[in-house]
């Protein structure tokens, strides 16, 4: 089929599975390429406490869907970005990222594509 598609049901108003204490993430999508060159796509929302590190194995990048108060978004250099809703993030293959919503009822909802094979954390 040349086209897949999802409602916002199967995607959006999902919440991802639990990938931390804190942190939702699950592919919706992946290309029927080699696994060498496949893309994925999905949901990932991160939500006050403990925050999420993590080194990308892969390049991808993030819309930033929704923000509620602070989302803190650092690299291992010490940069440091305060994304809002609309924003576009890329991460490098090997980078490692911090993903911390800093007030108690914080939290970030991002749509993500990434190259690397379905289910691959």
């Amino acid at each position: 089929m040349p086209m897949k598609y999802l409602s916002k049901a199967e995607g959006y108003d999902k919440l991802p599975a639990p990938v931390g204490p804190t942190s939702y993430l699950e592919d919706t999508m992946s290309s029927n390429a080699e696994k060498d060159f496949q893309i994925t796509s999905g949901f990932y929302k991160q939500v006050s406490g403990e925050p999420l590190v993590y080194t990308y194995g892969y390049d991808e990048m993030k819309v930033v869907l929704d923000v509620k108060g602070t989302v803190e978004i650092s690299d291992e250099e010490g940069t440091k970005v305060y994304p809002q809703r609309g924003d576009v993030l890329y991460f490098k293959k090997g980078c490692t990222i911090t993903f911390k919503a800093v007030e108690d009822d914080a939290y970030g909802y991002f749509w993500y594509c990434g190259r690397k094979s379905f289910g691959e954390i």
